[in-house]
């Protein structure tokens, strides 16, 4: 395999040279081992005396022999006098290097640290003076039959016909796996880009073509205008037979959607999303996107949900690609989601880009949060509002571990930098950037962040410089075009405007605030006592582990919390800033209840002593509608968790429950079921029968009327539609009659009609052998990503244990099962009560070739560990998962994050178990609906 290849570039004479050399300031060091040559510097980051300035960049990929050539010409400016320049390369043999002069070129020579992913180039006698200097590299590879890097991709036509393509992922750190390049997010240049191709393909870059020149061979050369200025992480081509339809935005950017020819009749709600929404970041963020052209391609072959590369973003067909006839509204709302995150990127990220990956929030939280601001306003209709908390409450699962991490956290190696990609960047960092935008109001937070655009554009930032921006919102310094003067917001009558409340304090720090979120792993528990009007507020870590030495650590924890509450007196928000361990508020009446953390804008978990609790769940099962939707979804959420704590009896937690049976909203019933639904799924893996058996029945019996009142229509709003969805599928997997029967009924007319149908249908017929063989003919020939994903799932809940194992050993070949489908696949097996020893199984047998195509690291690698164990609870199976790991070489993922969180999820289990079983037992015997 192409990864496996070692290979140097320089010779042995030029061993003793090392010894004496400088780069920079730092002195070079000699390797030990004998086997390799002594290299320049011994950082995994590369030296600042050396940055690039433009690059010229020439890619000829063969898409027959699946490898490719490169030229690439480097502008760099050399800072301070040095005798070899550092930069990176992986994987790629370079065959020619020199240093271009005004008469003549200098050949380099080449030293290679393949530990690090750089290499040197130097010349004996030679120094790089300070100033511009022009590199000359060729180099050859072959295109990489990973996700990452410049790889080959595969797709086949509905004749049968296999054709390839070649694609780029660059992000995080595999832009030097297709050119040698500085490949850190602060080495911004430009790129002028020329591809070699076919005739019979096309290819697309980040900026607009500008000709297409013969050559004398017959090839094309595609030559690309010059990008702005920008981080290699950013830089994309694909050279594919792909098709594209194309609309001008409003403000003249030309929006196009890329895909393979038989999908194209799918891309136009894409397109006219695109335009929508690139549209309303131009004038919300006030400033126009930068380039004249503006591409959307879908891959068949792709790991991540998208990428935004400058210009050119790419995506899974799943997340692009819009069927009307077999798509859903949960597709609808995921397509514009990811739509909207990966254009909030082409201004967080891309326009402004953190300085390093430490502070990769900076671009991916900021793009999840803008994801439901930019949708919300948009696109109302897919209510999208509904979704937000939950995006929170995952995040507080992974926070509440002792082997979560600050939101900006030290990393330096490429495997460090792939587990950044996670639910602490992408989630917690968006629910903390809401929690602000509340604290600070929606106007004042969408100045600030205006502010932070404007002042550092083209450049690299850190968490404060966000900070600085947000405090110092009516600050003058030119950037502003006058809007915010014009509003009244920043006028000497400030206090005419609610959205400036806070500005009229100088105590308010946005930074100090800020610092105790993003600094310190984990969110604060929140203890609340109510005696009279005099409420008593305690604020300590929330930690799931008991006993852990860690714990001790984090007591001092200390988070700026803002916090909002109502009463039973009074609806209208109030607000209280808790700076403290302790503090006391006043309220001006005795009141029945209080409820913190109103709507859910807060990261933190709220727990009411003194009888709080029984008052809320009172008013719960008198009239619960006096609370929203996410109201009911948060105490839901938070009095679960306190149980996990042993804070709060489970049986007062499944007494607030019950109030369900009179719910009908999605966000209460959803997280309803995400709090009960894993109780039996423990038990499903226990061989508990009877007990398992017996919730399983409560919980159908305590949604009965909300189940019974469900349609097998597609009418109503999303959310309706995705209820009716999540409770249908429920339904007939616990084998409710009137369900089962309507959906074995569709299931047949579907099979002699075909047309569009919905997941619940698709899972009652792969019960039979007949039904699954079916279904799996149907996905061979479906075009619709949608239809596939839906048929995909639905062979994964099939009770067929011998159709589970050749589905996940099919996944693994990659033909009919695309690979980037398997880890998806082998998590949904593990949680069929019939495969979940199977997809432990089979994670152990092909943990390498796993690691070895997504990379280690990386979200796929981290899901897979976590999903496909997260349900154990026996000491047996946490011995089983602790010796297999323990097992691995650190460069397979002995040492994953991610290791330590399904390690830790199988502990917390163990113990609910213990201390709960017993408990649960006794409620249902009294509770029986």
């Amino acid at each position: 395999m192409f990864f496996a290849q070692s290979w140097c570039l320089c010779c042995l004479t030029f061993a003793v040279l090392f010894c004496g050399l400088f780069v920079g300031n730092h002195a070079m060091t000699v390797n030990t081992d004998t086997n390799e040559l002594p290299f320049p510097w011994d950082k995994i980051r590369l030296p600042e005396t050396v940055k690039p300035q433009r690059y010229d960049l020439l890619i000829h990929p063969n898409l027959t022999s699946l490898t490719f050539t490169g030229v690439v010409r480097i502008l760099i400016k050399v800072e301070q006098d040095t005798r070899a320049i550092i930069l990176h390369s992986k994987n790629l043999q370079i065959s020619k290097a020199q240093l271009l002069g005004s008469r003549h070129a200098h050949d380099l020579q080449i030293s290679e640290f393949e530990a690090y992913e750089q290499i040197a180039l130097f010349s004996d006698g030679f120094t790089f003076e300070k100033g511009n200097h022009v590199v000359h590299l060729e180099f050859y590879a072959n295109l990489s039959d990973s996700f990452h890097g410049f790889y080959k991709g595969i797709y086949t036509t509905n004749s049968g016909e296999v054709r390839m393509l070649a694609s780029t992922q660059f992000e995080a750190t595999h832009a030097r796996a297709a050119f040698p390049c500085f490949d850190e997010p602060a080495f911004k240049a430009n790129f002028t880009i020329r591809v070699r191709r076919e005739s019979r393909h096309i290819s697309i870059s980040n900026m607009p073509k500008l000709r297409t020149v013969e050559m004398a061979d017959g090839l094309l050369e595609d030559q690309f205008d010059t990008t702005v200025k920008m981080s290699t992480y950013l830089v994309a081509f694909i050279i594919s037979d792909f098709q594209s339809i194309s609309k001008k935005s409003q403000h003249g950017v030309e929006i196009s959607v890329y895909t393979v020819p038989e999908k194209i009749s799918q891309a136009e709600y894409a397109l006219n999303t695109a335009v929508t929404l690139l549209d309303f970041y131009d004038d919300y963020f006030d400033i126009p996107y930068p380039l004249p052209k503006h591409d959307l391609a879908a891959i068949p072959d792709f790991q991540s949900g998208a990428m935004e590369n400058w210009g050119l973003s790419t995506y899974r067909e799943s997340g692009l690609l819009f069927d009307s006839e077999k798509s859903s509204s949960s597709d609808k709302l995921g397509i514009t989601k990811v739509i909207a995150h990966e254009l909030a990127h082409q201004w967080f990220g891309n326009l402004v880009t953190m300085q390093w990956w430490n502070d990769l929030w900076l671009n991916e939280g900021f793009a999840k949060f803008m994801e439901y601001v930019s949708v919300n306003i948009t696109h109302p209709e897919l209510q999208v509002d509904d979704y937000f908390l939950e995006k929170c409450f995952t995040a507080m699962s992974v926070d509440s571990l002792t082997s979560s991490h600050p939101i900006s956290t030290p990393v330096e190696n490429p495997a460090e930098i792939s587990e950044m990609f996670d639910d602490v960047s992408y989630r917690k960092g968006a629910c903390i950037l809401n929690m602000l935008r509340d604290f600070l109001t929606p106007e004042a937070f969408k100045y600030g962040i205006i502010h932070y655009l404007k002042t550092h554009s083209y450049q690299n930032t850190v968490n404060a410089h966000l900070w600085e921006s947000l405090t110092n919102i009516c600050s003058s310094d030119g950037l502003d075009s006058g809007r915010l003067k014009l509003d009244g917001f920043c006028s000497k009558n400030r206090a005419e405007s609610p959205a400036s409340k806070w500005f009229m304090e100088d105590s308010v720090d946005v930074r100090a605030i800020m610092d105790t979120w993003t600094l310190q792993e984990g969110f604060p528990l929140i203890t609340v006592e109510v005696k009279g009007q005099e409420v008593t507020l305690k604020q300590e870590r929330f930690l799931r582990e008991a006993n852990s030495s860690k714990t001790s650590n984090t007591s001092s924890f200390r988070w700026q919390v803002p916090l909002t509450y109502i009463t039973s007196h009074s609806s209208a928000v109030q607000r209280f800033l808790l700076k403290s361990e302790k503090d006391v508020l006043y309220l001006p009446e005795k009141v029945d209840w209080i409820k913190f953390n109103v709507g859910l804008r807060g990261y933190y978990i709220v727990h009411y002593e003194l009888g709080g609790w029984d008052a809320l769940i009172n008013q719960l099962q008198q009239n619960h509608s006096v609370f929203s939707s996410n109201d009911r979804a948060s105490l839901i959420h938070d009095i679960f968790q306190l149980v996990s704590i042993e804070k709060i009896a489970l049986d007062k937690a499944l007494n607030l429950s019950l109030y369900l049976s009179k719910e009908s909203e999605i966000m209460p019933v959803t997280q309803g079921f995400n709090e009960l639904v894993p109780l039996y799924k423990l038990m499903e893996k226990r061989n508990m029968e009877e007990l398992e058996n017996q919730l399983k029945g409560h919980l159908v019996k305590l949604f009965k009327a909300l189940i019974d009142r469900q349609s097998w229509s597609d009418d109503g709003s999303v959310s309706e539609r995705m209820l009716r969805n999540y409770l249908l599928l429920f339904s007939c997997i616990r084998r409710y009659p009137s369900c089962v029967n309507t959906a074995t009924q569709l299931f047949q007319q579907w099979t002699e009609s075909d047309g569009k149908m919905c997941l619940v249908v698709y899972t009652e017929g792969a019960r039979s052998d007949e039904g699954w063989d079916f279904l799996l003919e149907k996905y061979k020939r479906s075009v619709s990503p949608s239809e596939k994903w839906m048929i995909k799932a639905a062979l994964s809940y099939s009770p067929l244990a011998h159709k589970l194992q050749w589905l996940m050993e099919r996944g693994i070949e990659g033909e009919i099962i695309k690979i980037q489908d398997l880890p998806s696949l082998i998590i949904s097996v593990s949680k069929n009560p019939k495969g979940f020893k199977l997809a432990w199984d089979f994670l152990k047998t092909n943990w390498g070739k796993l690691v070895k195509k997504f990379d280690l690291g990386s979200s796929a690698i981290s899901r897979l560990t976590v999903g496909v164990t997260d349900q154990y609870s026996t000491r047996e199976m946490l011995d089983e998962v602790q010796s297999f790991f323990g097992s691995l070489e650190q460069d397979q993922g002995s040492g994953l994050r991610s290791v330590q969180q399904a390690l830790q999820r199988i502990q917390q289990n163990i113990r609910w178990m213990d201390r709960n079983v017993p408990l649960l037992k006794a409620w249902l015997d009294r509770n029986s609906l």
